[in-house]
């Protein structure tokens, strides 16, 4: 769409940003689940369904990565 390789793509966005778009869909997805936990009544079950995280090993490892704790700690201290 853009009219250059995802490969350029993403060496120019890394550049910019210092981040993959990996790590920037990750970080703007914990934010996400950060407001669900907080917000409202969403598990963290819940909160990676809503994510589209394929399970909620890989959700609490991407979540504790960016916040240092938990799902579950970060709503329960939240509360």
């Amino acid at each position: 769409m853009a009219g250059v390789h995802p490969a350029y793509l993403s060496k120019l966005f890394k550049q910019e940003t210092g981040m993959t778009v990996i790590e920037y869909i990750q970080r703007q997805k914990i934010e996400e689940a950060k407001k669900l936990l907080t917000l409202s009544d969403a598990s963290p079950l819940r909160a990676a369904s809503l994510l589209n995280f394929h399970d909620q090993s890989h959700f609490t490892k991407v979540f504790k990565k960016y916040t240092g704790v938990t799902p579950k700690q970060y709503k329960n201290h939240a509360v």
